[in-house]
């Protein structure tokens, strides 16, 4: 376990200081990145098979002419990282998320959302008339950052916060864009999403399509947030589920 958390720190302080672009070329933080991943693999393949395979793809497929990065797929390996990252080194859900959660029965939230703060007219459209006109939840029941009444009051640690609300809703829905692609924070907080993992639901939003977001692409794991069906399924789900 400590190895495990030595290389994702390792990874971790790497990702920090990397950033690439569609022109980027490997170089030798890439190249130290990959010898990592190399070495945490083995390590994971038999607790985190789902993931292990995302990094084995991930490495196939990062520089297809040997020389340039793929994007994509190194936004994949973030987010893979990121992944683990919350799971083997975050303190708070090392604990027993059990005994967190019973305590924090009655104050907690019941959806958290995941976005870009871009994004926050589209977000607050899907808040205020489909999660609140159309489910019927109140803003006592969502977590949303960009949205006065149901973010982060002054004063309170942020990071502290949303561990907080991620650890105890009963959905977590990620709302998938460019500008979510593109957020350090947006990719850091997908992590302690899939960390947790209570109900994970992602959502494309209209500048995003299926090729663009790498291995979430696959249609188990995401939806059109603008598909009628899509919200029809999300209403029934949630109806049946919090009310």
């Amino acid at each position: 376990m400590n190895e495990i958390k030595n290389i994702l720190n390792s990874c971790m302080s790497i990702l920090k200081i990397v950033r690439i672009d569609y022109n980027s070329s490997i170089g030798q933080r890439t190249r130290s990145l990959v010898s990592e991943i190399n070495r945490l693999i083995p390590l994971l393949e038999k607790e985190e098979p789902y993931i292990t395979n995302i990094l084995k793809v991930s490495l196939m497929n990062l520089s297809p002419n040997g020389y340039n990065i793929n994007a994509y797929v190194f936004g994949d390996i973030r987010t893979a990282i990121n992944i683990l990252n919350n799971k083997y080194n975050n303190e708070q859900s090392n604990n027993s998320l059990k005994d967190i959660k019973t305590s924090n029965q009655n104050s907690r939230k019941r959806i958290f959302i995941s976005h870009s703060s871009k994004d926050k007219y589209i977000v607050e459209k899907f808040v205020d008339h489909i999660l609140m006109l159309g489910i019927g939840l109140s803003a006592e029941d969502v977590f949303c950052t960009s949205i006065e009444d149901m973010a982060i009051k002054n004063g309170e640690d942020i990071r502290n916060h949303i561990h907080t609300n991620i650890q105890n809703v009963e959905f977590s829905i990620l709302l998938i864009s460019k500008h979510y692609k593109n957020s350090e924070i947006c990719i850091n907080e997908m992590g302690a999403v899939w960390a947790y993992n209570n109900n994970v639901r992602l959502y494309l939003l209209p500048d995003v399509d299926f090729n663009e977001i790498g291995w979430l692409c696959d249609t188990k794991k995401a939806d059109n947030l603008f598909d009628s069906i899509v919200l029809d399924a999300l209403k029934m789900e949630f109806q049946h589920s919090i009310h």
